[in-house]
């Protein structure tokens, strides 16, 4: 049982702490610099308090809580990191004053652990949570990738439509190529053994085009000259195979570092389930960690922020409306990818897309409703350790 609550309100240069009593009682406000010097006086002001009756909350901040979270996991403090969206909730609930500033702040997360501890989930130093800027990184990668790869071909569209239209450019072969001769121009006064020899000095899977193959499209080609434009794309080029190789970096590194988790058996059962891939799998099992913490799968949907948002008035009936999107943002879009994976591979899942799109629901109403079975399904599984099998999908039928 807690007998003292540390609320902190962290910005990017300090932070402010409140510390009460179970009673209510402020025993301590004070704002300390976000640097060691401040981190050991908060350690000294909390040195004279038990460990296991006091709990240490704070509001998740991006990234600027993360330091201070966890030094005080380093010094083994009981310590939980609350969502902003209920804090906000809580103060609209006892004051109907619109003032705000730090300490009070601090004050309002210090009362609302206090009252509401039994339902916080206390912060870990375990392995999979120290993966999450890994998967986080990767899929900004993922999408600078994709970005660039809309670019190139935008480019290319003007440069040589021909080429783009006639092979995958986005080989090591044809990208080879293209920074060498990135036009229909610059090809055409190519030779033949030249273009042969810069496509064959990549390793990997050769590209189905011939040498004259190229040669010919650039000279009965429709494109553009433009010079500027030749530098833009060479440029994104090279900004392509830099990302491209710190993805493969990362991807590595992650692999290497689930090994150390045991994680690897629920993303071998995520993987059971058709369309669910290796990438959105462990992105998946990263962020959850595990299915046990969640009492229910609406806490599930609820954490991913793909609950329905509920509207009351008075005793007129809900009113379900778009989802929520309080939860985990990097989970949403894992989910929707998940979601829009199996619709195309797994034939349950089709049906029951298809039997919302035949009641009217748009297509992005018919994807969540894929989710929201889907995350059924995965809890199930997750909860009983077993693989799916198409014919116990939960609640889909044709």
């Amino acid at each position: 049982m807690y007998q003292q609550f540390c609320g902190i309100d962290v910005s990017k240069d300090s932070f402010d702490i409140t510390l009460l009593e179970s009673s209510g009682e402020v025993k301590l406000q004070e704002k300390l610099s976000m640097d060691i010097e401040g981190f050991n006086a908060l350690l000294k002001h909390l040195s004279s308090y038990s460990k296991e009756e006091l709990l240490v909350s704070m509001e998740a901040t991006g990234i600027y809580h993360l330091p201070l979270l966890s030094f005080l996991l380093e010094h083994s403090f009981k310590s939980v990191v609350i969502n902003p969206i209920l804090i906000k909730s809580f103060i609209g609930s006892t004051t109907l004053r619109k003032t705000k500033n730090d300490k009070k702040d601090a004050t309002s997360i210090a009362l609302f652990s206090l009252k509401s501890y039994q339902s916080l989930h206390l912060a870990t130093t375990d392995a999979i949570e120290n993966i999450r800027p890994l998967i986080r990184e990767r899929e900004s990668l993922s999408k600078e990738v994709a970005r660039l790869k809309t670019e190139i071909k935008a480019n290319l569209t003007q440069l040589f439509p021909e080429l783009l239209k006639n092979t995958n450019i986005f080989t090591k072969s044809i990208l080879n190529l293209l920074l060498q001769a990135p036009s229909r121009k610059a090809i055409r006064n190519l030779k033949k053994q030249k273009i042969q020899k810069l496509l064959d000095s990549t390793s990997g899977n050769k590209v189905r085009i011939s040498a004259g193959e190229i040669l010919f499209l650039a000279k009965n080609s429709i494109a553009v000259s433009d010079k500027y434009l030749e530098k833009v794309l060479t440029s994104k080029i090279r900004r392509l195979i830099t990302v491209q190789d710190e993805l493969s970096f990362l991807d590595e590194e992650l692999q290497n570092s689930l090994e150390d988790t045991d994680i690897n058996d629920d993303i071998e059962i995520l993987q059971s389930i058709p369309g669910i891939g290796t990438v959105t799998s462990k992105n998946f099992m990263v962020e959850v960690s595990s299915v046990d913490k969640f009492k229910s799968v609406k806490q599930l949907c609820a954490f991913i922020g793909i609950d329905p948002s509920v509207r009351q008035s008075g005793t007129s009936v809900n009113y379900r409306g778009k989802i929520s999107k309080r939860g985990n943002a990097n989970l949403r879009r894992t989910i929707w990818q998940m979601a829009t994976g199996v619709i195309r591979s797994c034939e349950k899942f089709k049906a029951y897309y298809d039997k919302k799109r035949s009641e009217g629901k748009k297509f992005k109403q018919a994807v969540i409703a894929v989710a929201n079975k889907l995350l059924k399904t995965i809890f199930v599984l997750l909860k009983n350790k077993t693989k799916f099998d198409e014919n116990l999908v939960c609640g889909v039928s044709k």
